[in-house]
């Protein structure tokens, strides 16, 4: 035991701890406690949905991003590691390797799950007709019905197809003003790409398990507001209010990790005062922005950054002591 931890210090003291496997191991809970630090200022950002969703999709991916990036490093870079020349590192890589797989395995597995679970919810889903598919046209998107007269939903989802779904509650409760409001709303969040960015944050916070949740809430609640704004260009507020109001009295239910639900119930009220006291909005605050996306960006950098400065620190000290 004390062979190991003898193993650790040196691999730590070296700067090899860096410039392996370890690095994946070691860095991603660094940028999560940075994540955590930022958190407060990404909350108020309140004042630009736009950013704030980004900077919160950013910071939440953070993590499990640089874990990709550092494994790949690790896989090229870990066998030349000088830990490796003792049987104590050989050891202790050969446990990071099957700490990695198990953490691959883990968030596939996952994913695997939710893919099936909308695969259900969506197994009925018919191509929209009549007047709704007529709406759905005008709108330039794909609609298809799912066949539930007991929940309202309204999503986006890629599974079988890019398209809008929708419950056929929804579609007995929405006058023609609502439906165009709730689709043109959904057309935002296909022309964001959030079905795509929702699926790739979902694996990446699987894959290093930090409480992030919150981070993600607050990503999810301002892509709500964001594809609100770009709906009220297309159409009345109260329309889409009026819609929202709907989908609340429906007793809308959260639609599987990975979709995109019309109404998160939690963001249905802000959302609500936004729509109908335009008046009342916040002014921006550009220092809080720009303090959020530049720690953000520094800290991915320093932490893509971090396994080749270890290893030219570690060359540079070998070539030293060589000398």
């Amino acid at each position: 035991m004390s062979h190991v931890a003898s193993v650790v210090v040196q691999c730590i003291l070296s700067g090899a701890v860096f410039t392996s496997l370890c690095a994946a191991i070691v860095i991603p809970p660094l940028a999560w406690l940075g994540v955590r630090i930022l958190g407060p200022a990404i909350v108020a950002m309140h004042d630009d949905r736009p950013r704030q969703a980004s900077a919160a999709a950013f910071a939440a991916a953070m993590p499990g991003a640089l874990f990709l990036i550092l494994v790949s490093f690790g896989l090229a870079i870990g066998p030349t590691s000088p830990c490796l020349e003792m049987p104590a590192g050989k050891v202790l890589y050969a446990l990071l390797l099957g700490l990695l797989l198990f953490a691959f395995a883990r968030a596939a597995t996952r994913a695997i799950v939710r893919r099936r679970e909308l695969a259900t919810l969506l197994g009925g889903a018919l191509p929209a007709q009549g007047r709704a598919a007529a709406v759905a046209r005008a709108v330039g998107v794909t609609l298809y019905e799912l066949p539930d007269d007991r929940r309202c939903l309204v999503f986006v989802a890629n599974a079988p197809h890019l398209a809008v779904y929708i419950s056929s509650f929804a579609l007995h409760h929405f006058d023609e003003g609502e439906l165009t409001a709730a689709l043109h709303h959904e057309r935002a969040h296909i022309d964001r790409n959030d079905h795509s960015i929702a699926s790739w944050l979902s694996f990446l916070t699987d894959l290093v398990p930090f409480p992030v949740g919150d981070i993600v809430d607050i990503y999810r609640f301002s892509r709500e507001f964001c594809a609100d704004e770009n709906a009220i260009a297309h159409v009345d507020r109260t329309a889409l209010a009026s819609a929202l109001l709907c989908v609340a009295r429906g007793g809308a239910l959260h639609a599987p990790m990975g979709a995109l639900a019309f109404a998160e119930r939690n963001a249905i009220h802000g959302r609500l005062d936004a729509l109908l006291r335009p008046e009342c909005g916040i002014s921006e605050n550009r220092w809080r922005r720009t303090y959020v996306t530049g720690a953000l960006a520094l800290m991915f950098a320093l932490g893509v950054a971090t396994p080749m400065l270890g290893e030219f620190f570690f060359a540079c000290t070998t070539s030293r002591l060589i000398g």
